[in-house]
This record gives structure tokens, sequence and C-alpha cells, in this order.
């Protein structure tokens, strides 16, 4: 496929037995389910950093024509890579198939496949999915990547595929703790990721990385404005504090007129001894 981002497979054949096999390169790390079984849910910042990498890895795949269909925090390995330690490893094409049903030999529509508290709806109904599909799972994974839970639960797998169905998932910033913190424009992303109807989701993984890359932006310079305001402020109220003539505050001298008061002052100690010494 091409991305540094996709687990690379190095050579595949089959058994004498026939069974079919095929080598991975080998990772250390973990899966992005133990993860968040281990910290209950993950920064937004952090989440972002690793949608980047999602976003990229699948556009890869999508633009070889080849869809995932099993998109979920179990299929994301997070390995260090230098002094990032979020580097994100897509696994597990198992179920993939080719976006034309035509030239899939892996299986054929009718038959559902892939994980319900991650499925698109129209693959719940084991219709043909396109790469719409997988945008759906990726904004579901991020839900549960922020909030600690997927966007629907139920009591088995068939009550979760009703919801996916027809129940609208709640924004995850009214989900996740309240130390979250997850912006509204991040909820947005994510919601529109999960729409019902594939053609309103983002028409590309190119397409949700970019509006994400251009939220975090605006969210990155609406901080730094606060903060030089904060600060400007600070200043200002310094600033009035030193100059007020009340005595309440100290007023600022110039060296200048330092200098010139205390020549003054010993020109005028000089002459009085002059006088009193005569």
């Amino acid at each position: 496929v091409g991305s540094r981002h996709i687990v690379d497979v190095t050579d595949f054949g089959t058994t004498e037995q026939g069974s079919a096999f095929f080598v991975m390169e080998y990772l250390e790390g973990e899966d992005l389910s133990t993860t968040l079984k281990k910290e209950k849910f993950l920064p937004w910042k952090r989440v972002v950093h690793m949608l980047y990498q999602m976003c990229e890895a699948l556009q890869a795949a999508h633009d070889t024509g080849v869809i995932h269909r099993d998109v979920k925090p179990a299929n994301f390995y997070r390995v260090t890579v230098g002094d990032d330690h979020d580097f994100i490893k897509i696994l597990d094409f198992g179920i993939a198939r080719l976006a034309n049903p035509q030239d899939s030999i892996v299986t054929q529509t009718g038959v559902v496949m892939g994980t319900p508290d991650f499925m698109a709806p129209e693959q719940a109904m084991g219709k043909h999915v396109d790469h719409h599909a997988d945008i759906y799972s990726l904004g579901a994974s991020a839900y549960a990547l922020l909030t600690g839970r997927p966007p629907f639960e139920g009591a088995n797998e068939y009550d979760v595929i009703y919801k996916q169905l027809n129940d609208d998932p709640e924004p995850p910033s009214e989900v996740a703790p309240p130390q979250a913190a997850v912006p509204k424009w991040l909820d947005l992303i994510i919601l529109k990721a999960m729409r019902k109807d594939p053609k309103e989701r983002y028409e590309s993984m190119r397409e949700l990385g970019e509006e994400l890359r251009k939220a975090e932006q605006a969210e990155t310079k609406k901080a730094s404005a606060a903060t030089e305001a904060k600060a400007s402020a600070g200043r200002s109220s310094t600033d009035a504090l030193e100059s007020r003539p009340d005595g309440t505050g100290a007023r600022k001298l110039s060296p200048f007129l330092v200098v010139a008061v205390l020549a003054i002052l010993a020109v005028i100690a000089g002459v009085g001894y002059t006088l009193l010494a005569n």
C-alpha cells in the first residue's frame, strides 16, 4: 500500500497442509484497545495526533481500492519511533475487500462481518460498503478513545447493531470525563464522520484529516491569543499599580532624575559646610 502507518507484510504462502500464511514486520508496543483499558480515556490532543496517522494510512489503502472494514482500536498498534511514543501501525486487513465488489474474493455482499461496536450502519445491514464505512468506523474509534466507551452500548451485539441503525450518539464531550475537556469542534468532526447516511460523512480520509488539522490550528491560535491577552492584562495592572500617586504604589523614577537629585543634594551639602566653616 505504501504507508509507513500500515504494518509491512514481507512474505506469504501456503503450508504443506494447505493453510495460508503471511509474514509481517515485528512490532513492539500495544494496540489501542489495551491502552484504553489501562488509561480509561486518552487526552484529546493525543487522540488527534493519532487520527492524523490513521487518516493517512487508510487514505493510502483507499487509494489502492482496498476497504479495511474492521477499523477499531484493537487494530491500531502504537509503537515508539524516535520521540513519538504514539506512532500508529494499522493491522488486520483480514476482512478487507476491494472497492469494486466484482473484484473481491474475500467476502460477498450480504455477509455481515466486522465489529458491531464500530460498524457502519450500511455494513451492519449487510449492504455493499465503500470507503465511507471506514470513515464511520474511524469516527466511532475516536469516540471510544476520547470517552472510554463505544458510541453505543447494549445488552448484546444485536442491541448494539439496532442502535447503530437507529440512534444518534451523544456528543463525546458530554460522555467523556470532565477532565478530558473535549472541545466542541472535535464533537462536530466525529459526529459528522458518524452520520447514518454515507453521503453526509466526509468524502475521504484526506478531507477528514484536513478538517482536523484546520480546527486544531484554529484552537492553538485561539489559545495563544488568550494567553497573550492575559499576560498583557497582567503587565497593564502592574504598571498601573506602580504609577499610582496616592502612595499605594511606588512611582517609577528615571535613573537620570535620581542622579540629578543626588548631585543637587551634594552641592547644597557642600555650600552648607563652607558657610559653617567661615
